[in-house]
């Protein structure tokens, strides 16, 4: 056992010296923005020593529901996602117009109208608005009964 811990050390610093990078060198840094409890066992974000960072999917949840007013709304259901992903992004130190990359989980591709409206504005005259997918799909996590998750957005930036 201690031949291959000193093997591994020995090529891990050959690596380095070599201009190379070994994965353990990558740094993980976890992203929690105050107030935000996630429902289930992940990280809000996830930020790389390289500059990237890995927010997940957020829901419409403030303070761990859906408020009465943005219940069966996906327009205000997108405004509270989009100030999640804010909170996540501000966190980490990185803002809207460091995403590159946008995932879009819709419950009706009826509302995707209503959807891009509030998400558009996100980034302003001028901005580039990131890359992005949008998929329809049959439910979202943390739907409860009367009160629906419409929409989910995870992001991907980088600075």
């Amino acid at each position: 056992m201690k031949t291959l811990i000193k093997t591994i050390t020995i090529l891990a610093i050959g690596a380095s010296v070599l201009g190379g990078t070994a994965v353990a060198a990558d740094v993980r840094t976890p992203v929690y923005p105050a107030g935000n409890k996630p429902i289930a066992p992940y990280s809000p974000g996830i930020k790389l020593s390289n500059g990237m960072l890995f927010v997940s999917g957020q829901i419409p949840y403030v303070k761990g529901a859906i408020p009465d007013e943005a219940k069966n709304d996906v327009s205000a259901q997108t405004k509270i996602v989009m100030e999640n992903l804010r909170s996540v992004l501000k966190e980490a130190g990185y803002d809207f117009d460091d995403v590159v990359r946008a995932t879009v989980f819709i419950t009706d591709m009826k509302n995707y109208g209503a959807f891009n409206k509030v998400y558009g504005t996100y980034w302003g005259e001028g901005k580039v608005p990131p890359a992005r997918a949008a998929v329809e799909v049959g439910a979202l996590p943390g739907s409860k009964p009367g009160a629906p998750v419409l929409v989910e957005v995870s992001m991907i930036a980088a600075k």
